[in-house]
């Protein structure tokens, strides 16, 4: 069952990177963008009346996929968990659309960082 404080936490934390898939473990709107490039598989959760699209990525695989994701042209938003179970984004890889590599960095940055 998807927790209504994930889903609000989510859609907190795409308000910070909204021109951006947000990547977390489990995802809500950006699920299927997601799922058409990588092939992960999609699900339904929430309540039966209201039912959401959500996805779910090895975390073992992040790299992978947040390169699959910026090859094809997406900028993307890493969600991580702290010791506190809080989640949060240290990180926002935007892709410029007129540039082959992308640009990386912490949230709001357009220099490279690591993941």
């Amino acid at each position: 069952m998807l927790s209504s404080k994930l889903f609000a936490r989510y859609h907190e934390l795409k308000q910070s990177a909204p021109e951006c898939l947000l990547l977390m473990q489990v995802m809500d709107a950006d699920a299927r963008a997601v799922s058409k490039v990588t092939g992960l598989k999609l699900q339904m959760a929430g309540d039966v009346d209201a039912p959401v699209v959500v996805g779910g990525f090895p975390t073992s695989g992040l790299d992978a996929y947040v390169g699959k994701l910026a090859r094809a042209g997406h900028s993307v938003a890493v969600a991580m968990q702290n010791a506190d179970k809080e989640r949060h984004v240290p990180e926002v890889i935007r892709v410029r659309c007129n540039e082959s590599a992308p640009a990386a960095g912490p949230q709001g940055s357009t220099q490279h960082g690591t993941l």
